[in-house]
């Protein structure tokens, strides 16, 4: 029996995307907007632009101010949030199915008609500036904006989502106006609608507000080139926040899927190699976690934790052991545990609208279709602990991407960094 969802797509004729998830017996419905602009979009200057449109959007329109706009979508009972990465820019809403021509007409106002009133500006230009300065306190943080930086060197996915207070002080409303322009188009854009959603109804609602959108350009973005390096942030803290990783292929590619279960072999769960040998074997770390950053055409595998000072050193060759180990030898029973978390992410996202939402989303977006949960399923199933040592080898071969935020220690761990640096 299928475990995938009642998943329809349709293009407009401006090349606008939409694809609905029918989740029987759902009285909510979760309709979502996806910008395929991010970070990685923006001209150096302009750093943290789309993190401040973001903000922006529901600031006011034409037709409704701030308040206004979260009134009208409080009044049905929904909530209505936004977010920027490097790659996308998301609009979501949740709400009773009855409902959904409340959100579009929200969506649809927030996304071409915001006029970015002055006043508005400047009290979000505070927020951001006070983001990033809580962000600058935050060591986890500070490690891995660096991480970002060095593994994606000189170019714009290296930069951080949230830009500098430098580019926040420079963004202008001409700059937001300009922006809203050249990327909330139609080929540039997709909307999602997951939950109580009727295809046909709901294409015809998108169609009245979104039809007459240009179908504008898709812009080019500068291919993600993998660099790698080493960093230490000295700072006074109590925890030295660790990054570790390398580059593995993105989330288009056919290989990604396996490194997605080499993440979670080696730091899914307490009973994960990395847990068990870093926290409950040694007690270095009170938490330590293994994960995957996938792009349409890059991706990263990073190892997280943090750690006093005087256990730096020994952390990392413990990881650095863990991490090499899976070259040679893979525990059938890790494969098995893998596997099995896998699935009961695939089942979990089925069951959440806004989880499904962002799915189909992303992978309009990416891949130009959609890759249904029993595709994924039978992919990661057919993943075996050849393939996943085969992967390790290949990941391994690259420069990895260590940073240290916080202190080192006693005496620098100069002669583990040097044996990260060289693979």
């Amino acid at each position: 029996m299928s475990i995938d969802p009642d998943v329809r797509t349709t293009t407009l004729p401006n090349g606008l995307r939409i694809a609905t998830a029918l989740m029987p017996g759902f009285r909510t419905v979760a309709i979502s907007a996806y910008l395929r602009v991010g970070s990685r979009d923006e001209p150096a200057q302009l750093n943290g632009l789309s993190h401040f449109f973001e903000h922006m959007v529901f600031k006011g329109t034409e037709q409704r101010d701030a308040r206004a706009i979260t009134l009208e979508i409080e009044r049905v009972g929904g909530t209505i949030n936004a977010y920027t990465a490097k790659d996308h820019t998301a609009c979501e809403t949740v709400m009773l199915a009855e409902h959904a021509d409340t959100a579009l007409d929200v969506l649809a106002d927030v996304l071409t008609r915001s006029v970015f009133p002055a006043e508005e500006i400047e009290r979000e230009r505070r927020v951001i500036l006070q983001e990033l300065g809580d962000a600058a306190d935050d060591p986890e943080s500070v490690a891995q904006d660096a991480f970002d930086a060095l593994a994606f060197a000189r170019q714009p996915l290296g930069r951080p989502i949230m830009g500098s207070a430098r580019n926040v002080r420079r963004i202008t409303r001409d700059d937001l106006l300009a922006h809203q322009h050249r990327h909330c188009t139609a080929t540039n854009m997709v909307i999602t609608g997951v939950g109580g959603v009727d295809h046909e109804r709901f294409v015809a609602m998108v169609e009245q507000r979104f039809g007459h959108l240009p179908a504008g350009d898709l812009l080019p973005r500068v291919p993600a080139r993998y660099v790698g390096g080493f960093k230490h942030l000295d700072d006074d803290t109590e925890q030295t926040s660790v990054v570790l990783g390398w580059p593995i292929p993105g989330r288009t590619d056919p290989r990604h899927a396996t490194y997605e279960l080499l993440g979670e072999l080696l730091g899914g769960g307490m009973s994960s190699p990395l847990f068990q040998a870093v926290r409950e074997q040694r007690g270095l770390a009170y938490q330590i976690d293994a994960w995957t950053d996938g792009l349409e055409d890059g991706g990263l595998l990073q190892v997280t934790a943090g750690v006093s000072p005087r256990n730096l050193r020994e952390l990392l060759h413990v990881t650095l052991e863990v991490v090499n180990s899976a070259a040679s030898r893979i525990d059938a029973d890790d494969v098995e545990r893998s596997r099995n978390q896998q699935a009961m992410r695939l089942a979990r996202s089925l069951e959440r609208p806004a989880s499904l939402a962002e799915w189909l989303g992303r992978d309009l977006l990416m891949h130009d279709r959609i890759v249904l949960p029993g595709e994924r399923l039978a992919q990661t199933l057919a993943i075996d602990e050849a393939a996943l040592r085969a992967a390790t080898a290949e990941m391994l071969s690259a420069r990895p991407t260590l940073t240290l935020a916080g202190r080192a220690g006693r005496g620098k761990p100069e002669t583990l960094l040097e044996r990260a640096m060289a693979g």
